[in-house]
């Protein structure tokens, strides 16, 4: 047994090559590895697809026995399932049960067994009928018991589209999973986990329809993960080695946004790369680019400003509209309520759909372009000449203005400039300045450029290359600059396109939400050339891809700062526990307190090099959630992660989460459990730490561990690794699966250690060379010492 675990560790190391330094291996190198170690036959029926179940939908909790003895026709010693939830529009909804019922009978049984109990019961006896049948629930409401009859829905099949070419390639025969699963008879748990996951792939949950089709904003690399789950590694390494291949291949950022666009299904040719060598070149540029925007944005104007402003409110935690909705307390109110908002965001989300993305992306790529430090210096050399004479305003020195479609168009001399107020264009020369800028005007593209300084960029809403139904790009050439946003800034799209580029210089970015690299139904790029940089955000930013969104923090060098978090409490973990959302995450609209729903995006935090430090707290570094992708991709360096639950490299609830570091002694960090290369609910999540001397320190259902029909792994390929978890937690942790009973299958969860380093773990039954099989299908595998 041993030899033969040994010859598919030697064939599947085969691809990367040995290094004596900690000097990582080629991208191509890094994909072919994962899909080597983790690559098995997806499934797919050979004939007619598995029937649908009916979704009842319909959450509940046990109340205390003596809440109920007061109510007249109540035996003594009935349980009651107060329902605290119900999935909008589903059957226990649309059938006029209601939150707050207390269900004491389904069809005039007890709503459980000596095996299952409350919703476990209850979803295994709607498991068993079909649509159109009915369910007679007996309830308490308002302290009189009743019945209601509850016909059962069953929702259609909805085939969604993959990518039309598959760039990972064919499966790798012979992976080392695959002779893993073969030698411990666990092939068919696998298929099983597998045959749900492509059951899922196809389900819209969606019961509001905004689009005149269904599914309409399912990303295809999120169909194509949930038919192919243990490729979330290699995936995910291919959407950051698309991102660094276009920025080194291509002029400025304008490979970025062509990289983005293919992976929101836009797939774009970028246009010959103009550059303009003057001003009056760089104005052909930005009339051109303006035309593109109007067209894209034509179909959804004169209200299409108002709109996005709508719906990038929708996450607004500081007056959450989901939070008021479930407030309502009478039931029919609530449901009215619920009504409305269900309009309303549906209406927003059908103008959404009408924009031309394609030449929305066009114009992007065109202005993305010009953050190139050539390309800049050249236009620098035309504007400062002899024959331009500063004019001295209340703003600082101007060289020259003009008006355009777009706005007050400016450029500023060497001294210390202040802008405040709408412009269409600023190239400023030199000096340390202060912007205070309105967000571009609606339909419009906006560019400034700022060669040289320290300077100061304040928002007191969205600004900073905040493309809100519009495109808006900053570029700054060099020093050590401040960006202060509020929501929707420094690099942010909704409905439209948004960039920051800085160059040069030690900066510091701050702002609150939404913001550094995020998008909401657009494209939103930081991107950062050089620096000790740090970035501050208090939720939904860092590298945050929201409903048909690709939001993305590019850092090439430096030893930065990440922060995220510390603003809005989690109660799961009271007096400790914040939301972050942050750092690599992708995320969509769950139908939970309406019907309407909106699919993920991707969301990517990729820094290159430098000893760098990401401080956040749920949910964050490399996770997603619902039907999303979510990546932290750290290419060289001693790096520091800390985290709370759902973290560095989790999928949660029919999504994908990749944390990726590929070369430095690093130390990993989380708390409160889920953590580490995990997945809960038809997901798929990994931590992939390629080498260096590494430290993992979890909670529970940490490194390597999947719940709930999921597939999880840590894996580390060399040095000298240290694991630590909750020492009485072995059993769902360190390489670890769980059984979920009401679906009928189970999880896969896998710690693999690798290299023939010196390596501790908490898990007291691990021995080096010889795989360790736990019961709820977990694996743990160290190759052993040299």
């Amino acid at each position: 047994m041993r030899i033969r675990y040994a010859l598919l560790i030697l064939f599947c190391g085969h691809a990367i090559p040995a290094t004596s330094q900690q000097v990582p291996p080629p991208a191509d190198s890094l994909i072919e590895h994962s899909l080597r170690m983790f690559d098995i036959n997806p499934f797919e029926w050979s004939g007619t697809p598995d029937p649908l179940r009916p979704r009842l939908g319909v959450y509940t909790q046990e109340v205390p026995y003596d809440s109920l003895r007061t109510i007249s026709g109540v035996a003594s010693g009935t349980k009651g399932f107060r329902i605290w939830h119900l999935m909008p529009n589903w059957a226990a909804d649309a059938g006029g049960l209601f939150i707050g019922d207390v269900i004491l009978a389904v069809d005039g049984l007890p709503s459980g067994d000596s095996v299952y109990q409350a919703d476990e019961f209850i979803g295994n006896r709607a498991r068993e009928m079909r649509a159109g049948q009915t369910m007679t629930f007996t309830i308490v409401r308002d302290n009189t018991v009743r019945t209601v009859a509850v016909p059962l829905i069953v929702p259609e099949r909805t085939p969604m589209i993959p990518p039309t070419t598959d760039r990972l390639g064919p499966i790798r025969a012979g992976s080392w999973l695959q002779g893993m699963l073969q030698s411990s008879s666990l092939t068919e748990w696998a298929k099983t986990i597998q045959r749900q996951m492509r059951i899922v792939a196809d389900q819209e949950f969606s019961t509001v329809s905004f689009a005149g089709r269904p599914g309409p904003w399912r990303l295809s690399a999120v169909t194509y993960l949930h038919r192919a789950p243990t490729r979330v590694g290699a995936f995910s390494r291919l959407i950051t080695s698309d991102i660094w291949n276009g920025l080194d291949s291509m002029r400025g950022l304008s490979g970025v946004v062509a990289a983005a666009a293919l992976h929101l299904d836009v797939p774009i040719v970028p246009t010959a790369s103009t550059s303009p060598s003057n001003i009056e070149e760089m104005r052909v540029v930005l009339d051109n680019a303006n035309a593109l925007v109007r067209r894209a944005l034509s179909p959804i104007n004169p209200n299409g400003l108002a709109s996005a402003r709508e719906i990038g409110m929708l996450l607004d935690m500081s007056s959450d509209w989901e939070v008021a909705l479930e407030n309502v307390a009478d039931a029919n109110v609530r449901r009215s309520t619920r009504i409305g908002e269900e309009q309303r965001i549906g209406a927003l989300f059908a103008a959404a759909d009408k924009i031309d993305r394609i030449a929305l992306f066009d114009g992007a790529t065109m202005l993305a372009a010009l953050a190139d430090s050539t390309l800049i210096d050249r236009i620098m050399g035309a504007v400062v000449s002899p024959k331009k004479i500063p004019r001295n305003t209340s703003e600082g020195e101007i060289l020259q203005e003009w008006m355009s479609s777009a706005g007050r168009c400016v450029i500023g001399g060497a001294g210390a400039n202040f802008y405040e107020g709408e412009y269409g264009f600023i190239f400023d020369i030199g000096g340390d300045d202060s912007y205070i800028l309105q967000p571009a005007l609606a339909s419009t593209a906006r560019v400034v450029i700022d060669v040289a300084g320290d300077d100061l960029y304040r928002a007191d809403s969205s600004g900073q290359g905040s493309g809100i139904f519009s495109i808006d790009v900053l570029i700054d050439r060099r020093g050590n600059d401040v960006y202060r946003g509020t929501m929707w800034s420094q690099g942010a799209g909704v409905l439209g396109v948004g960039i920051l580029s800085d160059l040069a210089g030690d900066d510091i970015y701050k702002s609150r939400w939404g913001s550094q690299g995020a998008a909401f139904h657009g494209i939103g790029i930081l991107h950062d050339e050089a620096g000790a940089d740090t970035y501050i955000a208090e939720v939904y930013s860092q590298g945050f891809g929201y409903v048909r969104g690709f939001g993305a923090i590019i850092e090439e060098r430096g030893n930065d700062s990440y922060r995220a978090g510390w603003k809005y409490p989690d109660s799961r973990v009271p007096n400790r526990a914040h939301l972050s959302l942050s750092q690599g995450f992708g995320y969509g609209m769950r139908p939970w307190s309406t019907g309407v729903g909106g699919d993920g995006g991707i969301g990517v935090l990729t820094d290159r090099t430098g000893d760098d430090l990401y401080a956040a707290d749920f949910f964050s570094q490399g996770c997603s959630y619902w039907y999303a992708i979510g990546i932290l991709h750290d290419r060289e360096g001693a790096d520091r992660y800390t985290a709370g639950q759902y973290s560095q490299g989790s999928g949660i609830h029919l999504s994908f989460g990749a944390l990726l570091d590929d070369a430095g002694d690093d130390m990993y960090d989380a708390y409160a459990g889920l953590e580490q290369g995990n997945a809960h609910d038809w997901s798929a999540g990994c931590l992939e730490d390629f080498q260096g001397n590494d430290t993992y320190r979890g909670s529970t259902s940490s490194q390597g561990s999947a719940l709930t029909v999921s597939i999880a792994w840590l894996l580390d390929t060399k040095g000298n690794d240290q694991y630590f978890i909750n020492p009485t937690d072995t059993t769902t942790s360190q390489g670890a699966g769980t059984v979920a009973r009401l679906r009928g299958g189970g999880s896969l969860g896998m710690l693999v250690d690798l290299g023939k380093g010196s390596d501790y773990y908490v898990e007291p039954r691990v021995v080096e060379g010889r795989p360790l099989l736990k019961s709820n299908r977990g694996i743990v595998y160290d190759d052993g010492r040299k």
